[in-house]
């Protein structure tokens, strides 16, 4: 017991150096301060997590809302904005904690007046129609507890974000004062914009932007959501590394079908991952466009507003399978469908005792794709290089991906799809 006391008390009164005072604690003395011990049996299991947005977004926290250009992700930022302002759902769910709301906006902030005028005209307006018909207190659409900072401090340098944290604290003291409100959610567009990233694919860097929007959210009592872009695939998820996604607390994913001409279709908030909650499945939507006014030329001025596709009671469906071959690899896979039918026979690739397959010539499936890829250039000698090349270009992914498999047969490449009806291989 003394040896103990000796190892505890003692120490602990007079500072790790041994002297007397010490070990208070104090940032100010150069010490920091304890940290909390919590025992299991006095929390309570069976409390209430903390939301901000039920089974969605934490109270505290950060997050990302991710996806690829014209999906909408500004778009249904700013709808989450509105929802935690006005207390109205959010995707269907129900908003817990309502309050202000900052917008850092290092890129695009001339956007966030006519985007504001266009979600109160295009949403709130009604919002507000149908309270006041209630008897409850509308919300006030002249001024409405949102603001807006059109710089970041670089958040992968570091101590960048005791900056932001100022500015935080100032919008906090400020809606406060004149909404009566707290500061309840926060929003980076875009994370890449205001981290300042020298290597975005460095897990380092990346980690650290991470922990500035955790730090953010600890200091402010907000939840801190980064809108995000997605790489070249949809299916890597955001940009650059891993970190981001691993280190979230909520990965809402704005998914969509597009055309090559940039037509956008079939839009729909994923919910990729949230912690303590159910996740995988996916809530549709519509970008509803919104008149808002004329420019100097009296040509209309128009934004975009989120419609959620819910009726009444409906259930968000599940999230579809994923689809193996992607976008970019569209043409190759067409063109080998049809090579498979007009031009393949039943082979045994590996030997009289392996699995019988429907395979190729790679001839004949290359004669098919440059058939039909198009392809642009002064002269048909430079379009054909282009077709070969990008032939070359798929015929290499689709191998990396597992998607097709090849052998030589009797001296001729032969190819055939892996665990697809077509292929016959299982």
């Amino acid at each position: 017991m003394e040896r103990s006391w000796a190892r505890t008390e003692e120490p602990r009164r007079r500072g790790g150096d041994g002297r007397e005072g010490g070990g208070t604690g104090d940032p100010r003395a150069g010490e920091p301060p304890p940290i909390a011990l919590h025992w299991h049996g006095e929390a309570d299991p069976d409390a209430d997590r903390a939301w901000l947005v039920k089974n969605l977004v934490y109270e505290r926290g950060r997050g990302l809302t991710a996806g690829q250009w014209g999906t909408g992700k500004t778009f249904a930022a700013l709808d989450l904005s509105a929802s935690v302002m006005t207390g109205e759902r959010f995707a269907g769910r129900k908003v817990m904690r309502t309050g202000g709301v900052l917008f850092i906006a290092p890129e695009g902030a001339f956007e966030i007046p006519v985007r504001l005028r266009g979600l109160v005209e295009g949403k709130l307006r009604g919002v507000a129609a149908q309270r006041a018909a209630a008897g409850v207190p509308p919300p006030d659409l002249d001024a409405l507890p949102f603001a807006w900072i059109e710089e970041c401090p670089p958040l992968a340098r570091r101590g960048a974000v005791h900056r932001l944290i100022a500015a935080a604290h100032a919008s906090a003291d400020a809606m406060h004062e004149r909404f009566g409100v707290e500061l309840v959610l926060v929003i980076l567009d875009t994370v890449a914009a205001g981290a300042g990233f020298e290597d975005e694919n460095s897990a380092a860097e990346t980690q650290r932007v991470m922990d500035a929007m955790g730090e953010l959210s600890r200091a402010t009592g907000a939840f801190v959501m980064g809108v995000d872009h997605f790489g070249k695939l949809v299916e890597t998820g955001t940009r650059g590394s891993s970190a981001k996604e691993v280190g979230a607390d909520v990965v809402l994913a704005l998914l969509a079908t597009r055309t090559e001409a940039g037509e956008v279709s079939n839009t729909r908030m994923a919910v990729r991952k949230v912690r303590g909650a159910p996740a995988g499945y996916e809530i549709p939507f519509e970008l509803q466009v919104v008149p808002v006014g004329e420019d100097g030329d009296g040509e209309p001025v128009t934004t975009c507003v989120v419609q959620w596709k819910l009726g009444a009671g409906a259930e968000p469906r599940p999230a579809a399978v994923r689809e193996r071959w992607p976008q970019s690899l569209r043409i190759f896979r067409t063109a080998l469908s049809v090579a498979l039918v007009e031009h393949g026979a039943l082979v045994r690739p590996f030997g009289a005792g392996g699995p019988e397959v429907r395979a190729v010539k790679e001839t004949a499936l290359r004669w098919e794709f440059l058939r039909a890829y198009p392809a642009g250039g002064e002269d048909e000698a430079k379009r054909t290089e282009a077709k070969r090349k990008a032939f070359a270009r798929a015929l290499r992914t689709a191998l990396d991906k597992g998607l097709v498999a090849a052998r030589e047969i009797g001296g001729v490449d032969h190819l055939w799809t892996v665990g697809e009806p077509d292929g016959r291989d299982a």
